[in-house]
């Protein structure tokens, strides 16, 4: 028998148009205690599980960080989700398996470059990648070398998706000018601050 998670209790008011969009980009930038991180990984968790053949790609600028962090926060969702159980949280290497379908969730830092570039998936297809914490990403050439990593032709009713989650930036951080001061239908942005987070 299945067990029936109330995502408005497990994830919380304010990310719906987040939770839902289907676009190129998602986009979210917002202080401490604003959710935007947890609801990353909450969503990547339960959209995986909805999509048996999307594998995932986290990403930041050092690939140390991750364990204290992105690794953490997606083993946390698994578990606030009830589903925890049916995931296997690696440390060696790091990385995140769905054991009833072998999906995965990868772990790279910018600073080992041609790990991102030679990624391939044992089930399905890499369809989703996270940038945690995307301001340190100063070279916006960089930035556009991982989202080619994400142009594999899917099946029908997957979608391709990357996931931008920031604190607040300088506003000269290429950041502004790319998502938020040119209006594109493909990507959902959104500034959030801790007054959205009930549980805090």
């Amino acid at each position: 028998m299945s067990k029936v998670i109330s995502l408005q209790e497990s994830v919380g008011k304010g990310y719906a148009k987040f939770w839902h969009f289907k676009g190129r980009y998602r986009v979210v930038k917002g202080g401490r205690g604003s959710k935007k991180s947890t609801t990353a990984a909450l969503s990547i968790i339960a959209k995986m599980m909805e999509y048996p053949l999307a594998n995932t790609l986290v990403l930041r600028k050092t690939f140390n960080t991750h364990k204290d962090s992105t690794w953490a926060q997606l083993k946390w969702a698994a578990n606030r989700l009830g589903v925890g159980n049916k995931w296997q949280f690696k440390k060696v290497p790091l990385e995140a398996i769905y054991k009833p379908t072998g999906q995965k969730i990868l772990f790279r830092g910018l600073d080992d470059p041609m790990s991102i570039i030679s990624i391939t998936v044992d089930t399905g297809y890499l369809c989703w990648a996270w940038f945690e914490e995307a301001y340190q990403i100063l070279n916006e050439d960089d930035f556009d070398k991982l989202d080619m990593s994400i142009r594999v032709l899917l099946p029908e009713g997957y979608y391709k998706q990357l996931t931008i989650t920031f604190n607040p930036w300088n506003e000269k951080h290429w950041l502004k000018h790319r998502f938020f001061d040119t209006e594109n239908p493909d990507t959902f942005v959104d500034t959030t601050t801790y007054r959205c987070n009930e549980f805090l």
